[in-house]
């Protein structure tokens, strides 16, 4: 009598288990519907990056628990940049979830690659060296409103590490390039807001994203040379 009531109870927990799989599935696919995009990305799409050093530039006025959350949020909406690009996935590039539809030149790059034939991209991610929150003053955003700065922008530092891309094309041609070796650090600053999707959890909304050279002598590079690798 036991076992039978064990072996009911165990099937009843695989069942709310799969029902609950199935609903958080059905949930996922939903909501990529529900901006046009389908097929839906992989579920872990956005997942992987990490970061060991997060700088928080705030002059206090951001925790440094809450600027690692914002620079994490970045990552994970970079790479939803990333593989939509890789990929070929305008409509994911449009959704208005990593930033605002097109994603400042995604999809135009997505419209380049396939007039040359291209259909996907396999390349290995970048090597993130650190990250910061950056607090902008009133007084720089009034003064340079064409830097399209927000009141905090994340920097990044990368490199480009060893390895290997290849782009695959509609008529079956392979293109192999290689990294010989790791680049030099290089900076990404992105202007935007942190904001938690109901579905997709923690993101950075990217309203403007550009490299730049820190203490180039621009409002930008200065706000770029703040983040000590």
């Amino acid at each position: 009598m036991r076992q039978t009531t064990r072996a009911r109870l165990t099937i009843a927990c695989a069942a709310l288990f799969l029902s609950a799989a199935a609903f958080a599935a059905d949930d996922w696919d939903a909501f990529w519907k529900s901006v046009k995009v389908s097929p839906a990305p992989p579920r872990d799409f956005i997942e992987g990056r990490s970061l060991a050093r997060v700088q928080n530039l705030t002059v206090g006025r951001s925790s440094d628990e809450t600027a690692r959350t914002w620079v994490l949020a970045d990552l994970r909406r970079g790479l939803g940049d990333t593989w939509a690009s890789y990929n070929l996935r305008r409509d994911v590039a449009d959704a208005d979830v990593f930033g605002p539809p097109g994603l400042i030149s995604t999809s135009a790059g997505i419209d380049q690659m396939r007039a040359k034939g291209i259909v996907r991209i396999i390349a290995p991610d970048l090597d993130w060296v650190a990250g910061g929150v950056m607090w902008v003053s009133p007084q720089v955003l009034k003064e340079h409103p064409e830097a399209r700065l927000t009141e905090y922008v994340i920097v990044l530092a990368y490199r480009r590490p060893v390895g290997k891309g290849t782009t695959f094309y509609k008529d079956g041609r392979v293109e192999v390039a290689t990294n010989p070796v790791a680049s030099e650090v290089r900076y990404q600053i992105d202007s935007g807001r942190f904001y938690v999707h109901p579905t997709l959890g923690p993101l950075w909304y990217q309203t403007k994203g550009w490299t730049c050279l820190p203490n180039d002598g621009t409002v930008v590079g200065e706000i770029c040379g703040r983040l000590k690798p």
